[in-house]
């Protein structure tokens, strides 16, 4: 927590005596880390705290930052916060950054640190767009819930890399189950269904088990890895073969379904021959399908 100064920038304030206090009291073991910090004088003296240095040895990254906002407290200003966080977003977040945008710049500077042992002095809202982007917390009210628990400060260890898993789903008759994605005023394209691992997910399989009933309300047998590939040095992503067992698209409930801004995902069943034709991302799958 922050001494408040309303007279100089929220940016410049520093810990007062019970934040001090607090992140003292939270150390972390950062002997072959490397530590950045939002450029937020708070946040560089809570990272330099937990981790045993002085400011200066703490490096400043302004893509750690809290979430751009326009915004003036008042008596609404925290539920604001939490439907932004739910993904919620309406005439309150005007000049608002989107939680996809935040969550971008936010995986940008993590890339730009490569190191096996990362410390990040960051905020809450930013961090949770991030952590949803990436499949480690659940969106909307667990998303808020996350967000709500987060003492000050607290302390998230997020394990790498953040995996990916996608179903290569064939049905009874051969075709490929495919989500044909349409975003608003983009040229179409199709892709495996699947999604994040999430935290709460007990294995790889299991996470893939549960996106296939939330994207297409079925129910699948798993079969052998058929392909990984990194996306980037933080994520990678994995084909599992698999059969359809039932689909009933009466029974999907995912979350990109209550954002239209997100566009439509509809349910094709393509044959083989027929993959030619198709915008299939990645690429790559087009040449390992043809040698299934």
């Amino acid at each position: 927590m922050p001494r408040v100064d309303a007279f100089s920038s929220p940016g410049t304030w520093e810990l007062n005596p019970s934040g001090i206090a607090a992140a003292a009291a939270h150390p972390v073991s950062a002997a072959d880390a490397v530590v950045v910090s939002s450029p937020e004088r708070k946040a560089l003296q809570t990272a330099a705290l937990m981790t045993a240095r002085t400011v200066d040895a703490v490096a400043a990254d302004a893509r750690f930052r809290e979430v751009d906002r326009v915004e003036r407290v008042h008596d609404d200003f925290r539920a604001a916060r939490a439907a932004w966080v739910a993904g919620l977003l309406d005439s309150r977040h005007q000049g608002w950054e989107t939680p996809d945008a935040a969550a971008q710049r936010f995986h940008e500077g993590l890339l730009a640190h490569t190191t096996d042992h990362l410390i990040v002095g960051t905020h809450g809202m930013v961090l949770t767009a991030w952590l949803v982007a990436h499949g480690r917390v659940a969106p909307g009210d667990a998303a808020v819930a996350f967000w709500e628990a987060l003492d000050f400060p607290a302390v998230v260890e997020v394990a790498l890399p953040l995996v990916r898993v996608r179903a290569m789903l064939s049905d009874a008759e051969g075709r490929m189950i495919l989500i044909k994605r349409t975003r608003p005023g983009q040229q179409p394209y199709w892709t495996m269904p699947g999604g994040g691992v999430e935290a709460t997910d007990a294995s790889p399989e299991d996470a893939l088990r549960r996106e296939l009933r939330e994207e297409l309300g079925a129910e699948i047998e798993i079969g052998e890895i058929m392909h990984e590939r990194p996306l980037d040095s933080i994520r990678s992503e994995i084909f599992y073969a698999a059969n359809l067992i039932s689909l009933d698209p009466a029974l999907r409930d995912g979350p990109e379904f209550a954002d239209p801004s997100r566009g439509s995902y509809d349910i094709e069943r393509v044959h083989p021959e027929e993959l030619a034709g198709v915008d299939l991302r990645p690429a790559e799958l087009k040449t390992l399908l043809a040698r299934v």
